[in-house]
């Protein structure tokens, strides 16, 4: 099977079709941090990804019909969805507690797990050279970000723990590479929206405004897109060859930043951002 995506005579290898992916998400960041200044988490989250799961619903059916979501795994996509739903959104609370530089530090700690999910559980050979390649990328984040640390909580866990389920729930591809990627994004993104629906009727929480849902709705095209793409990344490239371009999503963030709230990166982001693409490129380059 070519693991290329084809568009016309032109074809894209899956390394490039997952840092897009990548891109993607750094992007979403950026409108998530927009929505963030007016809406709990909560009413920002259970719609958004209740959308996501509507918009992948429909193109499902009409590509497949009724047929397009049938699974031989249903427990699986149910473990994997809470998996990487509940440390999600324990970690959008922590947000609210801790300074964004160390929560997004913590947050892409994924790498390392990815790495060690790839050696222990899908018994994928990584070398030496992956092993640094991993760590010169978080390096290169710490550099981006300059993290404060601030006194010990617990709260430090959440994320920290959200970037286990991610790892948890991109390794967990591979082990079915024959589900198709519309099912995978379909399934994780209604249960998280139906878990974080049910967590904003507990708590008495309101829907956004239509303003809100109409910039969602410019999320949804987003986030599916880069959805797609990551988990068809994962599931053609062993999951420790990939992890350290998981990074780029600093330089990216920086770029959207720029681009959305004039803010100016910094000397240490550049510095970072060439630590992280060098970290890549030897992952890449890497001998099978």
């Amino acid at each position: 099977m070519d693991a290329n995506i084809h568009l016309g005579h032109i074809r894209f290898p899956p390394l490039l079709v997952g840092l897009t992916g990548f891109i993607c998400f750094a992007t979403l960041g950026a409108l998530i941090k927009l929505l963030r200044l007016d809406l709990d988490p909560l009413s920002l989250i259970a719609p958004w990804l209740l959308m996501n799961a509507v918009v992948m619903g429909i193109w499902i059916y009409f590509r497949r019909g009724l047929k397009g979501f049938r699974t031989k795994i249903p427990t699986v996509h149910f473990i994997r969805g809470l998996i990487m739903c509940l440390p999600f959104l324990g970690g959008v609370y922590a947000l609210h507690y801790v300074s964004l530089s160390l929560y997004s530090t913590l947050i892409n700690t994924s790498p390392f797990f990815l790495v060690l999910l790839g050696s222990f559980w899908l018994n994928e050979t990584v070398s030496p050279k992956i092993w640094f390649a991993v760590g010169l990328g978080f390096i290169g984040v710490l550099i981006c970000l300059r993290p404060g640390w601030e006194s010990f909580s617990w709260l430090l866990l959440a994320p920290l723990v959200a970037a286990m389920g991610h790892a948890v729930g991109n390794a967990w591809l591979r082990r079915h590479p024959k589900e198709p990627e519309s099912r995978w994004v379909f399934y994780q993104e209604l249960l998280g929206g139906t878990v974080a629906g049910l967590l904003l009727w507990a708590k008495g929480g309101e829907l956004p405004e239509n303003d809100h849902l109409v910039l969602m709705g410019s999320m949804v095209g987003i986030d599916i897109l880069a959805m797609t793409t990551v988990i068809f990344a994962f599931k053609r490239i062993e999951s420790s060859r990939i992890a350290p371009w998981v990074y780029v999503q600093i330089p990216a963030s920086a770029l959207a930043g720029w681009l959305l709230f004039d803010e100016i990166p910094e000397w240490t982001t550049a510095l970072g951002a060439c630590l992280i693409v060098f970290g890549g490129w030897i992952a890449l380059t890497r001998k099978a």
